[in-house]
């Protein structure tokens, strides 16, 4: 009897401490290598894909994120929805831009504000999986990795309304754990996630060169 009763209670305890993660990096297509091969350009398809995969994943950070998701999504739709006019003329995503830009008085209600606030959405969690990374202890909180991320890439371009809704949303992160698996069984997952951040940087540090060549950043607030 003695037995049989420490089985079932050492399983349960085994199964606590193991937690599958709610993002596997190793499956999502990386963002676009940017070098001679395409004309140190971004290959706009390429982006895109690489843009809803990693929209999905943030998707599983919870219902109360569905706001953002569903901004940086259209946004990736205004994106699409240009190349999709003329996916010759529009390989590169720089094309694209400069071709929204020059055919509108005001370009900033069209595909390069979309791509512009995309942006900033994706250093915020550029940043935020960055500093998963960087946090020594592995702390299972991580709501303060969110809310520095949050406070160096987006807070400045946020009016009172949108400051607000952020700090009712960042309350309701996931663990650790929850995101990026245990510490017994995610070894490979924060390596593709190093991996993954390396090209996602490129491209973000990239389209930040671009719009400062071609003036197209704006400090408007939402």
């Amino acid at each position: 009897m003695s037995e049989e009763s420490v089985e079932p209670s050492s399983t349960t305890s085994s199964q606590a401490v193991v937690c599958e993660a709610k993002i596997l990096f190793r499956e999502l297509k990386p963002f676009p290598v940017i070098d001679e091969n395409n004309n140190f350009k971004i290959e706009t398809e390429h982006f895109l894909e690489s843009s809803n995969q990693i929209i999905d994943a943030i998707a599983c950070f919870g219902k109360l994120f569905s706001p953002i998701v569903k901004d940086m999504r259209q946004n990736v739709q205004k994106i699409t929805a240009k190349y999709k006019q003329n996916e010759t003329l529009f390989q590169y995503l720089e094309d694209l831009i400069l071709k929204d830009k020059d055919g509108n008085d005001n370009p900033f209600d069209t595909v390069t504000d979309g791509l512009l606030w995309l942006k900033r959405a994706f250093e915020m969690m550029e940043q935020f999986f960055r500093n998963l990374l960087e946090d020594a202890t592995c702390s299972e909180q991580v709501k303060p990795h969110l809310k520095k991320a949050y406070e160096e890439c987006l807070l400045p371009y946020h009016g009172f309304l949108a400051q607000k809704a952020f700090q009712l949303l960042h309350l309701y992160l996931p663990t650790r754990s929850s995101l990026l698996g245990t510490s017994d069984s995610n070894m490979d997952n924060l390596k593709a996630l190093e991996e993954f951040l390396a090209l996602f940087r490129a491209n973000l540090n990239h389209i930040n060169e671009f719009f400062t060549k071609h003036d197209l950043h704006r400090t408007y607030k939402a």
